[in-house]
């Protein structure tokens, strides 16, 4: 056994184990993605970076050595995990309206543990199918507004109005955005009502999606 220090608390581990044992050992948890649910491999998820004697290492794959000393907080870490999320969200197309994996995504867990406000409401929304709201042509703004209120008011059937503000990296809602309200005839005005009853600023390009979906149906 060799003995290592997480945070200042000294645990035992077997010589050559992963620091990530050390670390739950010791009573802590880092964001972990490949680790837990083979999306990815070789520690290319890069999400439980530590700090091991002053260098950044991956928790999951860097072996433990005898007096180690672990830091799994800090500042530049943080930095580190939310740049590498932002990085794998920019290959992933986030269509959680109409995902299998809604109200149990990690990605989504992931994304509220290190505060990026980078999923639709849809993705926390337990309507599915024939009763999302926007398949009833409801003027719905949860595939546009960032996550994190649990969905309270679609849960009791009332369309989402955007409290928590839009999502702000475009490239979310750029692609399929009109094409989704279209597709099940919401009114675009009273979308675009909706959008301003809690969003003052519009970004252009959002405000001309909103702007564009068909009001005639």
């Amino acid at each position: 056994m060799v003995k290592v220090y997480v945070n200042g608390v000294e645990v035992e581990v077997p010589p050559g184990v992963p620091i990530i044992e050390a670390v739950e050992k010791a009573g802590y948890r880092v964001p972990v993605l490949c680790y837990l649910n083979d999306f990815f491999s070789e520690a290319t998820c890069r999400l439980c970076v530590v700090l091991v004697n002053g260098r950044v290492v991956p928790a999951c794959k860097f072996p433990v050595s005898d007096g180690a000393k672990i830091v799994t907080e800090s500042r530049e870490l943080d930095t580190y995990r939310r740049m590498n999320f932002q990085l794998l969200l920019s290959t992933h197309r986030i269509k959680c309206w109409s995902c299998l994996r809604k109200t149990s995504c990690s990605l989504l867990d992931l994304s509220k543990q290190l505060n990026l406000g980078e999923f639709p409401v849809c993705s926390e929304c337990p309507l599915t199918g024939d009763d999302c709201l926007v398949a009833k042509g409801e003027p719905c703004l949860g595939p546009l507004t960032a996550a994190g209120c649990s969905a309270e008011c679609t849960r009791n059937g009332v369309p989402c109005l955007g409290c928590r503000g839009y999502i702000e990296d475009p490239e979310l809602w750029r692609d399929s955005m009109r094409d989704l309200y279209e597709k099940h005839g919401v009114d675009g005005e009273k979308l675009e009502a909706a959008a301003k009853f809690f969003w003052s600023f519009l970004p252009g390009e959002l405000k001309k999606i909103i702007s564009e979906v068909s009001r005639d149906k």
